[in-house]
């Protein structure tokens, strides 16, 4: 009996499916080896000094790191970062002056199962040089405007003066130090605010932490404002009234918004107010009424003639 044409083609696709997954079978089996496999790579460390005594100062270190040729394996190395190997080099006992130090295995720190095969960079020259200190002023460095109205009463700064350590060159010439700009834009009330300072890396600072309290005292901007030619009213006036001049000149004082908008603001007014006086002439004072923050410098003229006719 000869063999179906089913049976055939079965057969056939039984074949192919054990082709594929003895195929996908070798790909993983490689995948695996090659990622478990060791291998090396070559990597830049930062160095870290070591036991400087308190008198000196590393000026320079040349190079600032150190490459290494470090091994695990495939999968391991693509996930290593640089902040996790160390390079720690002791300068305890060294003096004033320029020397080279060699870059030793022991001075090497790795993650568990990374291996060190070499070091590509095996010395380093460093400088050391006697620190010396000076006393400077802080100075509050200011950008950007307040808020319209609005003004920098007082700025104070804690500290306000700092020790500086560097060498004598670095610290030449430095009477004081600025903060970094303090912004003030649209600002509409007094705050406080951490400031770094201005400054080299290479100085350093006590207190260390290269930062200052600014205390910016923000108030509203007074202003004195003459206003000229004021309408003044007669409370109750009619044709048998007259008044003379009709006008008044103010000095008047207070918040720049307040003052500068004072015509249109519905407080102010100049009047005089002739109703309880008898027919002749009189000489009286306006009655000025003023927005509420502000107040009065001067007044011209200070009296009106007020002629009432029967």
């Amino acid at each position: 009996m000869k063999p179906s044409v089913d049976s055939n083609n079965h057969a056939r696709a039984t074949w192919i499916r054990w082709v594929i997954l003895c195929l996908l079978m070798g790909a993983v089996t490689v995948a695996l080896i090659s990622r478990t496999e060791k291998q090396e790579r070559e990597i830049a460390v930062a160095v870290t000094f070591n036991n400087l005594a308190d008198n000196l100062l590393l000026v320079n270190a040349t190079p600032d790191s150190v490459r290494l040729s470090v091994s695990d394996a495939a999968s391991a190395l693509t996930t290593i970062h640089t902040n996790q190997i160390t390079c720690r080099v002791d300068v305890s006992g060294l003096g004033e002056g320029t020397h080279t130090l060699p870059v030793r295995p022991a001075d090497v720190g790795l993650p568990r199962g990374v291996s060190l095969q070499a070091i590509l960079t095996p010395s380093l020259t460093v400088r050391l040089e006697r620190v010396s200190q000076r006393t400077a002023g802080v100075i509050a460095i200011l950008e950007g405007h307040p808020a319209p109205g609005y003004t920098v009463a007082a700025v104070s700064l804690q500290p306000n003066r700092i020790l500086l350590k560097g060498t004598a060159n670095m610290l030449a010439g430095i009477d004081t130090v600025e903060t970094r700009p303090i912004n003030l834009e649209d600002a509409s009330e007094t705050f406080r605010k951490e400031v770094p300072l201005n400054l080299p890396a290479a100085i350093a600072v006590d207190p260390p932490l290269r930062i200052v309290v600014a205390h910016v005292e923000i108030k509203e901007r007074i202003i004195t404002r003459k206003l000229e030619n004021i309408p003044v009213s007669v409370k109750g006036a009619s044709a048998d009234i007259r008044i003379h001049p009709g006008e008044i000149t103010l000095t008047v004082k207070g918040p720049e918004k307040i003052v500068n908008a004072i015509e249109t603001d519905p407080a102010f007014a100049v009047t005089v107010d002739p109703s309880n006086l008898p027919t002749g002439s009189h000489s009286i004072k306006a009655a000025i009424n003023l927005p509420v923050r502000t107040s009065l410098v001067s007044v011209s003229p200070e009296r009106f003639s007020v002629t009432i006719s029967k």
